[in-house]
């Protein structure tokens, strides 16, 4: 993984297993930003639990990270904060 990459994984009390590996776009300011992440398909796809889309859409805003994740038929709001 680069300085300008994330991955997120899927966290359990047992195990661990990855969901998104892709590029991060650094901020220009110190105000809330988004970027459009270009999903590393060669890492993802060795995971079963990894999203299958090319493209994934973050934004930050007030120390926090929210992104949509489907699982199951189901789509979710994810908050990640420190």
């Amino acid at each position: 993984m680069t300085a300008n990459s994330i991955e997120i994984n899927w966290v359990s009390p047992d195990t661990t297993s990855l969901y998104w590996s892709g590029s991060f776009t650094p901020p220009t300011t110190a105000d809330g930003y988004s970027w459009t992440s270009q999903g590393y398909k060669d890492k993802m796809s060795q995971s079963l639990l990894a999203s299958q889309d090319d493209t994934k859409d973050f934004k930050y805003e007030n120390g926090e990270i929210t992104y949509k994740a489907s699982a199951m038929g189901t789509t979710t709001t994810v908050h990640l904060k420190k």
